[in-house]
């Protein structure tokens, strides 16, 4: 069942939409601005409408996809197939080189491309991002219980997993971002829980591999845990570099639209479009 209240004409007047192919279906994408692409990866039950903030930020041609799974496009889950996703959308608009934004899922999306050593990718921010393994979750039970959930939706009761979601730490969001959040909210369908799928997993190791300039943000009302994610990728990475955002949460993008554009854009100005 595709996201029937994601209207194809919604945001049409900020964003232009496109289709792109990719193996199982189409990704249904929305593009905005002039210059270096930057490709947005929107996080778990979100669509491309999360980076609206972002579409303040200068002298970039932005792409937003909706991630298989989600939103409009008909490409089905799986996590592994996304990293030939994001080549197959810089094809698409013919671009060689791009920078990658990630939020929660998305990072992890985001890291999956970054260590395959793609030559293609110039810099690389993650927001909110997760780190099985290589940073502990605090205490005995997961920041989300996925396989809670997905019992759930698979047992007919999607609108008792969406009212826990809603309750969720991750999903607070300030007033001014509320109706924002809950417009995706209410189109996501919970195609995704619906199919078995591997999670994406890292090493230490593959991040102290990775090369290119990689920006870390969280919000400091995020969880501890993404937090000690986001110092761990800054002092790690190579070119790692970490921010922590005031007055802000999980989906600190839309909490602190105007901090998060600026790092964004001065991340971007001295790592991706210099190399044009």
């Amino acid at each position: 069942m595709l996201a029937s209240r994601q209207h194809e004409g919604s945001g049409g007047e900020i964003a232009q939409s496109h289709w792109v192919d990719v193996d199982g279906g189409q990704l249904h994408v929305r593009a905005a601005g002039t210059g270096p692409l930057v490709i947005l990866l929107h996080g778990w039950t979100l669509d491309w409408r999360i980076w609206v903030p972002q579409l303040a930020l200068l002298n970039v041609s932005l792409v937003m996809p909706d991630r298989r799974g989600f939103g409009l496009s008909t490409a089905p889950p799986m996590l592994s197939a996304e990293r030939d996703d994001i080549d197959r959308i810089s094809n698409f608009f013919g671009e060689r080189h791009f920078a990658l934004i990630g939020l929660s899922q998305g990072a992890a999306v985001a890291l999956d491309y970054a260590r395959s050593g793609s030559d293609r990718l110039r810099a690389i921010s993650l927001i909110g991002a997760p780190l099985h393994a290589v940073v502990p979750e605090p205490g005995d039970a997961p920041e989300i219980d996925r396989s809670a959930y997905a019992d759930l939706v698979r047992n007919s009761r999607f609108d008792d997993m969406m009212a826990l979601w809603r309750r969720h730490p991750l999903t607070r969001v300030t007033a001014e971002a509320q109706a924002l959040v809950d417009g995706i909210l209410n189109a996501y369908d919970g195609r995704d829980q619906r199919v078995d799928q591997e999670p994406l997993h890292f090493s230490a190791q593959d991040i102290a591999a990775l090369a290119m300039p990689i920006l870390a943000i969280a919000g400091a009302q995020d969880s501890m845990w993404r937090r000690q994610v986001a110092d761990y990728v800054g002092a790690n990475a190579r070119k790692g570099h970490c921010e922590i955002i005031p007055n802000a949460g999980h989906l600190a993008n839309v909490d602190a639209p105007v901090a998060v554009n600026g790092l964004l854009q001065n991340f971007l100005n001295a790592y991706h479009l210099k190399e044009l």
